[in-house]
């Protein structure tokens, strides 16, 4: 099975990235591939419980925890991302089932996906 991460580095507030992340990693399930998804820079704001992109018209995030539980899906945050925003275990949705790396990991983790699609 192909492994497939989709890297989001645009904040959640104003953008429709996250959310078209989300939407291309569960339609890849019917293709038999694995997607993961890895928030970095500004769009690891999307884990806190207060994001609520629905807000300014787009599509809220809580729709996407039941696919992410269903299917399984990897989430990734960087972990220095994480602590640039103060964003603390209790900020964190425990829907999102986020996995933190280290920035010195990365090149690594990306390494080990077929491919890589930038948001």
């Amino acid at each position: 099975m192909k492994k497939v991460l989709f890297a989001v580095y645009n904040s959640p507030v104003g953008s429709i990235w996250i959310n078209e992340a989300l939407r291309s990693a569960f339609g890849m399930y019917g293709e038999e591939i694995k997607p993961s998804v890895l928030f970095i820079n500004d769009a690891s704001l999307a884990v806190k419980k207060q994001c609520k992109p629905e807000l300014i018209g787009c599509l809220p995030l809580s729709i996407t925890f039941k696919y992410l539980e269903k299917y399984g899906t990897d989430v990734y945050a960087i972990k220095e991302d994480i602590k640039k925003y103060k964003i603390n275990d209790e900020d964190v949705d425990p829907h999102w089932n986020l996995k933190i790396i280290d920035e010195i990991n990365v090149p690594d983790f990306v390494h080990d996906f077929d491919k890589v699609i930038f948001f």
